[in-house]
């Protein structure tokens, strides 16, 4: 719920909005779901820390436009005072990676490709990001959003340099897998 009252301080929106900016700003370390962010929002104006008012649009549903309420950004700022707690990350391709002697390492490698080429994708995203809200410096926030987006850079950046070190063992380790199956190909060839 504190994405949401946190987004809001940024202007009044509606829940599309919301999600929305989302995906643009904080969804590279944040995600929230229109199914939980529509929910939270009626609990934020039960608990009074938002209001909703309607908009009535011609042919299309009713907005609702929320704005956080000075309760809300008490809330905010009690919520931001308190400690992150350390999550322990759950990452699937290192799972994979971990339990990988038991596959070919051909498919790890296609995992640790994509996973790359991916990354590369999302470090231009970073970079383009960080210009865009260098030139928004009427928001106090914008310091603050450059910091994070360098941490989202920084960090795929260091994820690009792994992902290339482990291809060059993967491949050796192809290899080697390659290898044996060559040589008992041989030996049945000449047993013939």
């Amino acid at each position: 719920m504190e994405v949401l009252l946190g987004l809001l301080t940024i202007g009044p929106m509606s829940g599309y909005d919301l999600g929305q900016a989302i995906r643009t700003s904080v969804g590279f370390f944040w995600n929230e779901s229109y199914g939980q962010i529509y929910p939270n929002l009626r609990n934020l104006a039960a608990e009074g820390l938002v209001t909703a008012k309607t908009e009535r649009q011609k042919g299309k549903p009713d907005r609702h436009i929320y704005t956080i309420t000075k309760k809300g950004r008490e809330r905010l700022a009690a919520w931001l005072a308190v400690a992150p707690q350390p999550e322990i990350p759950r990452n699937e391709l290192l799972l994979k990676l971990f339990f990988g002697a038991q596959v070919p390492a051909e498919i790890l490698i296609g995992y640790v490709e994509a996973m790359v080429d991916r990354e590369r994708v999302l470090v231009q995203k970073f970079i383009q990001t960080s210009k865009a809200v260098s030139a928004q410096q009427q928001f106090p926030d914008t310091p603050y959003w450059l910091l994070t987006a360098r941490f989202g850079q920084l960090e795929l950046e260091a994820h690009l340099r792994w992902g290339e070190e482990t291809l060059a063992e993967l491949r050796k380790i192809a290899k080697k897998q390659q290898k044996p199956a060559e040589s008992g190909k041989r030996k049945s060839h000449a047993g013939k």
